[in-house]
């Protein structure tokens, strides 16, 4: 049995366009030779649900979402999660760079979505109804796993990370373009990954990731994966080989 992961948003999918049906049509010829096929997102699950639904005849085996800090089954049941302690995430969303950014942000539990209810001219990006919290409420929330915001570029991500970190080393910023998703520093593609594997206890002969930005690089690097063509010239760098969808990656490795 091979294990199969592919990032979502700009690998397996394209940025603004539907995922093309020869990438699930590939998923399933690998399926049916007896192998595992899994998601490994920045997204959450209420979200990445949201997406797969448009897709009737994808079925993967399991999910890593918010960046490897919650995994779940083909059931969408959650196998493991990693969740912020309530001061930490009471000191992260006090932090003025946080409590009075004018970037809007999204608040994560392990199964649903918020955005934070900031005063901003900008949207999150997102075609997906969310309901509004107060800061207040957000400090309260149980089994928070993830905070996002959406930068102006690449760099003030960059900067809203080191930041964070420089006063919470537990804290790790998944920087997806001009997005930054504030998780604790385990949860990442690389170590969700692992743990996946601990709590299924699959012995996959191989495991195939492939990513295209920056929160993917971490995994790239450790399993000697892979990127598409559109990616930028770091990851193509990393990657062990370049392929032009994830189909093809999995047809040549099946």
């Amino acid at each position: 049995m091979k294990l199969a992961a592919t990032d979502f948003d700009g690998t397996f999918c394209p940025i603004h366009e539907p995922v093309p049906q020869s990438n699930i049509d590939a998923v399933k010829k690998w399926q049916a030779a007896g192998n595992k096929f899994g998601i490994c997102t920045g997204r959450g699950l209420s979200l990445i649900d949201f997406e797969l639904q448009k897709y009737p005849d994808l079925q993967p085996d399991y999910l890593v979402c918010n960046n490897g800090a919650v995994i779940v089954d083909k059931k969408k049941e959650i196998l493991t999660s990693l969740t912020f302690p309530c001061e930490m995430l009471q000191g992260l969303l006090d932090m003025p760079l946080i409590h009075e950014t004018n970037n809007p942000m999204r608040i994560l539990t392990e199964t649903d979505m918020y955005l934070l209810d900031i005063p901003t001219a900008m949207e999150f990006g997102l075609n997906i109804p969310m309901e509004k919290v107060t800061f207040a409420k957000a400090r309260e929330m149980p089994k928070v796993v993830q905070v996002s915001m959406r930068c102006a570029t690449v760099e003030e991500a960059q900067e809203t990370t080191a930041k964070v970190r420089a006063k919470y080393p537990e804290i790790i910023g998944n920087i997806n373009r001009n997005y930054v998703d504030l998780n604790l520093k385990e949860a990442n593609k690389r170590d969700g990954l692992r743990r996946l594997l601990t709590v299924t206890k699959w012995q996959p002969e191989e495991i195939f990731f492939i990513g295209d930005d920056q929160n993917d690089l971490p995994a790239v690097e450790y399993f000697h994966g892979y990127t598409v063509e559109t990616a930028q010239p770091f990851m193509k760098e990393a990657a062990k080989a370049v392929y032009p969808t994830v189909g093809d990656m999995l047809l040549r490795n099946i």
